[in-house]
């Protein structure tokens, strides 16, 4: 048990969000000078009460302090616990180079086999898979599962942890066969170690409850959920963002069921918690919103659905399976001018439906409105290197995802050279960019255009069609230079 107490993760993952997934730290080795050992605890202890906020400070203090005297473990575990606070926050753009630096100063100092290679593994899978990339996420928890099975026990938590996360990730691609066993197992491993009111334990319930709910196996489901909340309430406490997961779960149960009148306490609660304790911007906080949103236009409430609908959009943050269904019900009930309602839908269609190839026309845009001139060949140059350093990056996420015997860590460490002349290259381009052509930025990041706009830019025998397909509904929005209309269709009658 001292072993389990020592090595306990603060949580796993959820089915739709992840928790913080707490490293081996620098508190956790025979090296480190008390000091830096108490630190650590304490930024760990507030990462796993949800106060990222007071974490972060410590967390950068921790890895400034690393930097000057270590390149090793512990600046190693640091830089993960600094990747763990900035997601916790919502941030993910600054966790992943982070997560990224860790595991290769923990593989330069303890080789590619050691387990403590797992959280780090983890912490940048479970980024991956919130932003749906599952592909780039597999590997990566698999590869984690495979170096704790190989350096610890089968029944370590550690391997449990690992069981859980890969569990997730199958479910979030619909792989339920291959999810249950994983869940059941992990579930033995945290309550043979922590026993049943482990916080480890109540997340494997809420995840299990969560894979039978989208099984449509609700009597299977309630039971786990609840037992979930009820760990978390009594040692966590009734204010915990992890009590606000177990509350969001049962509440969707609840919806599926279509017992509303118990959902809507729920979900009204998770959201509370999550603002008060993670602010009212954190990616978590919009989830809620979102789900509340829903669940009320479900229940036939529009009128109480649009301002939380309209939150999300305010925060950049919105779901278009909600927001759009919610707008185009505001709009035929009256709720909203109708002008008003498609704009903020046209406005959630350009910023929800961004993609590779969105991307590509975007740049081709710029690159034609730029000319032949000085401009068009420094934005042609620095699109190029971002092309290179990103590609070089996937190699090497790749790379880290396979065992030892199939890597090449020469290769490896050329790709990382190169990236770090191409981000020295391309801050010398951004400067010379916002020197000679200060307009350069709002031509390349344009924000949403209204109808009017769009209106303003066709010729009278021009219209410009957008559409968006949720959830078997296709939600339409055609513009001529003399006048705009919205609809929605069933997707079964579109042809």
């Amino acid at each position: 048990m001292a072993q389990w107490k020592r090595l306990t993760l603060a949580a796993g993952l959820t089915l739709a969000i992840t928790a913080s997934l707490v490293t081996p730290s620098v508190a956790q080795t025979s090296s480190a000078p008390k000091g830096l050992a108490a630190e650590s605890a304490r930024i760990n202890a507030l990462m796993s009460a949800g106060r990222y906020s007071e974490a972060l400070p410590l967390a950068q203090g921790m890895v400034a302090s690393l930097e000057k005297s270590d390149t090793g473990r512990e600046l190693s575990a640091a830089l993960n616990n600094l990747g763990q606070v900035h997601a916790g926050q919502g941030h993910d753009d600054l966790a992943e180079p982070l997560y990224k630096r860790a595991i290769m100063l923990m593989e330069k100092s303890l080789g590619l086999e050691t387990p403590l290679l797992g959280a780090e593994l983890s912490n940048l899978a479970a980024l991956y898979q919130r932003q749906s990339r599952y592909a780039e996420a597999e590997p990566l928890f698999r590869r984690a599962l495979a170096v704790r099975e190989k350096g610890l026990s089968r029944e370590h938590p550690d391997v449990g942890q690992s069981l859980n996360n890969l569990a997730t990730l199958y479910v979030k691609q619909q792989h339920y066969a291959n999810a249950e066993p994983l869940f059941q197992r992990a579930l033995a491993i945290y309550q043979k170690a922590g026993g049943p009111e482990h916080p480890a334990v109540a997340t494997v319930l809420n995840n299990l409850g969560q894979a039978y709910r989208d099984l449509n196996r609700d009597p299977d489901a309630e039971a786990p959920i609840k037992r979930s909340l009820a760990i978390r309430e009594k040692v966590l406490g009734p204010d915990h963002p992890d009590v606000a997961r177990s509350l969001n779960n049962l509440a969707g149960l609840y919806e599926h069921q279509q017992r509303y009148g118990d959902a809507e306490p729920l979900y009204r609660r998770a959201l509370a918690i999550r603002e008060r304790a993670l602010g009212p911007d954190h990616p978590d906080v919009m989830t809620s919103t979102s789900n509340l949103a829903y669940f009320l236009y479900v229940a036939g409430r529009t009128a109480d659905a649009l301002p939380f609908a309209e939150r999300t959009l305010w925060g950049d943050r919105a779901q278009l399976r909600v927001v759009l269904p919610v707008l185009f019900a505001a709009r035929q009930q009256d709720l909203l001018p109708g002008d008003k309602a498609l704009d903020q839908a046209l406005a959630a269609i350009q910023r929800g439906t961004q993609s590779s190839a969105a991307s590509a026309v975007n740049k081709l845009a710029v690159r034609l409105a730029a000319g032949s001139d000085r401009l068009a060949e420094l934005v042609r140059r620095d699109q190029d290197l971002a092309a290179e350093s990103e590609a070089l990056d996937k190699a090497i996420v790749t790379a880290v995802s396979k065992q030892s015997a199939q890597r090449d860590l020469a290769a490896e460490q050329r790709s990382r050279a190169r990236i770090a002349t191409i981000a020295n290259e391309r801050a010398g381009l951004q400067k010379t960019l916002a020197a000679e052509f200060p307009d350069y930025a709002s031509l390349s990041n344009p924000l949403p255009l209204t109808a009017k706009d769009i209106q303003l830019l066709l010729s009278a025998d021009e219209a410009m069609v957008l559409y968006s397909v949720v959830d078997k509904q296709s939600y339409v929005i055609a513009i001529t230079r003399e006048g705009v209309a919205g609809g929605r269709f069933h997707s079964a009658r579109m042809r």
